[in-house]
């Protein structure tokens, strides 16, 4: 059966130039093989439009259904190009980039530290797609799970295009010490309850290395949580962080009867 270059266009024969291009174009980006379309269909597509693309065409073509074959439609001697129609609507420059070959993005993940975050640290890391070792700087402040994209640390197998980047999604690894909450740290220290009730001072560990000496004010509760300020992390915009003291109170197991008979007592005060 005769291919209908109306029909295959979606327009009727009363059509003008301008709306079987509008047409056509539609059609040719829906189908074109480069965007992922159906190669034949293209092709089809194409040959429908040399067919009516113009006013002599279509009368040329009316004469063929009409007289039989023997018509030459594609005028001018040249041979009828997919890729030079498409560059011809779309410009040379599209076309152009969608054949020129590209250096890739490597993405990989890291493990850094807690310490890590809050120096920004410089780490090695092997890179096995490019096989090679790298150098990289942990922004401060980073969150777990963020990434960093390194710029032209990438595939650089295609000396004409620009060096792909390195995309390192990182990940912290859990502290002793410390639990996170964003740029705040939270850390607990265990007193007597006897402490608690008399007050007393504990040496409570920085993410810096140091060694803070916090006194814990006489009646201290059980669960209060001491804010010490700026002993967080530190981000890229150096917006710096706190740090928090969860005090617990322990009771001890061992009492004798005697320590539990002045307990009492000093318990029968405090109703």
């Amino acid at each position: 059966m005769t291919m209908d270059p109306y029909k295959t266009l979606g327009v009727d024969a009363s059509a003008t130039d301008a709306d079987i291009k509008q047409a056509f174009r539609k059609l040719a980006v829906q189908y074109h093989p480069d965007r992922g379309g159906d190669e034949s269909k293209f092709k089809e597509i194409n040959t429908a439009y040399d067919t009516i693309k113009t006013a002599d065409k279509r009368q040329q073509h009316e004469m063929s259904k009409r007289y039989g074959g023997g018509f030459n439609f594609q005028t001018g001697g040249n041979p009828f190009d997919m890729q030079d129609m498409f560059t011809q609507f779309f410009g040379a420059g599209q076309a152009q980039r969608q054949r020129q070959p590209v250096n890739r993005n490597i993405q990989i993940s890291i493990e850094v530290t807690l310490e890590d975050v809050y120096h920004g640290n410089k780490k090695q890391i092997r890179v096995d797609q490019i096989n090679k070792d790298l150098e990289i700087t942990i922004p401060k402040g980073i969150g777990n799970g963020q990434s960093i994209r390194y710029k032209g640390l990438g595939m650089s197998n295609v000396p004409t295009a620009t060096p792909g980047d390195l995309l390192c999604k990182v990940y912290v690894k859990p502290h002793d010490v410390f639990v996170r909450e964003r740029l705040n740290l939270v850390t607990e220290k265990s007193i007597s309850c006897f402490d608690a009730i008399n007050g007393t001072s504990v040496q409570m560990p920085t993410i810096e290395g140091k060694l803070l000496t916090v006194k814990i004010p006489a009646g201290t509760q059980p669960g209060l949580v001491m804010k010490i300020p700026e002993y967080g992390l530190i981000n890229q915009a150096n917006r710096v962080g706190d740090c928090f003291l969860k005090i617990n109170v322990s009771i001890p197991k061992n009492l004798t009867k005697e320590d539990r008979d002045d307990i009492d007592r000093i318990a029968k005060k405090y109703p």
